[in-house]
């Protein structure tokens, strides 16, 4: 029984080297990106975003159902939706981006929250570990996500910001039993390969001029 216990609990737990290894192979050709590895590093970032409190719980609930219905498109449909380029140039040759199970549509509200989790960890990474970690999810917010946000979320979140603990204690309470100076080491090259699949993305939604979508 306890050993199903700690089992569920290692499972549950953040890994920076799964998503290092995820967006790695989510860059295909010279400037598309792969759904699929694409997906599995966000599944890993939710973890993340799990381990930050209660009052994030809405957060990652809207982050699975959009990688859910990520999931599902590419399941049903892989010529289509194999690539990021493919599913854009599927999606606006037939009219459906805004079609209610728009796949551009969901990566463009990934896109939007992976830039916020690429600033908040970037910030971390210059923190000493009993420095209190809320100014810098704050500040991360308050440059990516809440320009996107109603008056209520922004304050919603911005309020739920003030619980996060120090840098030490997010890393433990979000990386289990992994060494925090292994996931000091990674988490820059894990960054390097967001920020490079983020660029992609970013330039592919702004081609088929998806990315200002409200």
């Amino acid at each position: 029984m306890l050993y199903s216990i700690l089992l569920f609990y290692n499972l549950k737990m953040f890994s920076v080297a799964a998503v290092q290894s995820a967006f790695h192979e989510a860059l295909v050709q010279d400037q598309d990106v792969d759904i699929k590895n694409y997906v599995l590093a966000y599944q890993e970032l939710c973890k993340f975003c799990s381990h930050l409190g209660g009052l994030f719980s809405f957060v990652v609930n809207d982050l699975e159902d959009k990688i859910g219905c990520l999931n599902q498109l590419v399941t049903e449909d892989e010529l289509h939706f194999s690539t990021v380029q493919n599913m854009l140039n599927h999606e606006t040759s037939n009219k459906l981006v805004f079609s209610g199970r728009s796949g551009s549509v969901t990566l463009l509200r990934l896109h939007r929250g992976l830039e916020f989790i690429i600033l908040f960890m970037s910030k971390l990474l210059k923190l000493q570990p009993n420095d209190s970690t809320k100014r810098s999810a704050q500040e991360a917010y308050s440059q990516t996500l809440a320009k996107h946000h109603s008056w209520l979320i922004r304050n919603g979140a911005l309020f739920a910001m003030n619980f996060l603990p120090c840098q030490r204690a997010l890393y433990d309470q979000t990386i289990g039993n992994t060494s925090v100076e292994e996931t000091l080491n990674t988490m820059p090259e894990m960054i390097s390969k967001a920020s490079k699949v983020h660029e992609r993305v970013n330039n592919l939604l702004s081609d088929y001029e998806i990315l200002n979508i409200p």
